[in-house]
């Protein structure tokens, strides 16, 4: 195997364990309970476990443009849901950028 298809591999392992961590951090924000006291209730909730499912689905089955789509993935939960899940799915876009 060469070593872009490790990265990218890598990337989608990362992906999918920063999509993983982005969801448990939004169930918790969900009920107010959260890691960080850096949510806005129960619509950062929403929004971080839709997009933990986004995520999750584009470290099972990666496209073309996967690394800048994680990346705005990426600054929208830290932005407005989990921080950090946020920067777990941005260390993913690093990742995936350098292959």
């Amino acid at each position: 195997m060469s070593e872009i298809q490790e990265t990218d591999k890598l990337m989608r392992i990362m992906a999918i364990i920063s999509g993983i961590v982005v969801f448990v951090e939004s169930i918790l924000g969900f009920f107010n309970l959260s890691i960080l006291p850096y949510n806005f209730g129960w619509l950062s909730g929403l929004i971080g476990i839709i997009l933990a499912v986004c995520v999750i689905f584009l470290g099972i089955r990666p496209i073309h443009y996967t690394p800048a789509i994680l990346g705005v993935i990426g600054v929208v939960l830290i932005i407005f849901a989990v921080l950090l899940g946020g920067i777990a799915v941005l260390l993913a876009t690093f990742i995936g950028a350098v292959s």
